[in-house]
């Protein structure tokens, strides 16, 4: 006889049901309202004034006072001797046209979801185009600096492999914009 027999059932149930206590209590220890307790989540200022709890005030006078725009303009170009299209871009930032160069392949903006890859926008990335042809190419992108400007960057595109299929890698600085 087999006394034994669903004993691991019984033990997963029960290591899976202490996780769950631990994990209880853990966050009954860290939540700083506790459990139960409804919480205001705004405070009261010397002013008489009510302020979320959480939010960081600015000063307005630090902040921008004009909003950015980003479009671009693609002129198509002629083929070369290899009958390869080529596309002149121009990112044009706050109504000034910066001529970035001419690409090999046609281009289209990206949004949040696409590109090559399908990831969109990188980070810091506040508008881009993709050139693609024959499994090569180029992205130009309008980049937020530190300092409040803007670079406008070129970086190499292509395929990788089966664990990354896309590459979107070395970018470099073309045109520095300072506000």
């Amino acid at each position: 006889m087999n006394t034994h027999k669903g004993f691991g059932l019984l033990a997963a149930v029960l290591v899976v049901a202490g996780l769950f206590v631990v994990a209880g209590a853990g966050y009954v220890v860290l939540n700083q309202k506790g459990v139960g307790q409804a919480g205001d989540s705004y405070e009261q200022q010397a002013d008489g004034q009510r302020k979320e709890k959480g939010w960081i005030e600015l000063d307005s006078s630090t902040l921008a006072t004009a909003k950015t725009s980003i479009s671009w303009k693609f002129t198509d170009m002629d083929f070369d001797a290899d009958n390869t299209p080529h596309t002149e871009v121009t990112a044009v930032v706050n109504e000034k046209e910066y001529v970035v160069g001419t690409f090999a392949g046609s281009c289209s903006e990206i949004g949040a979801t696409g590109g090559i890859d399908g990831s969109g926008l990188l980070a810091g990335e506040l508008s881009a185009v993709q050139c693609w042809h024959a499994g090569t190419g180029d992205e130009v992108g309008v980049f937020a600096h530190e300092d409040g400007g803007y670079q406008i960057m070129v970086g190499e595109l292509g395929e990788g492999d089966e664990n990354s299929p896309f590459v979107r890698r070395n970018f470099v600085v073309h045109t520095d914009i300072r506000l």
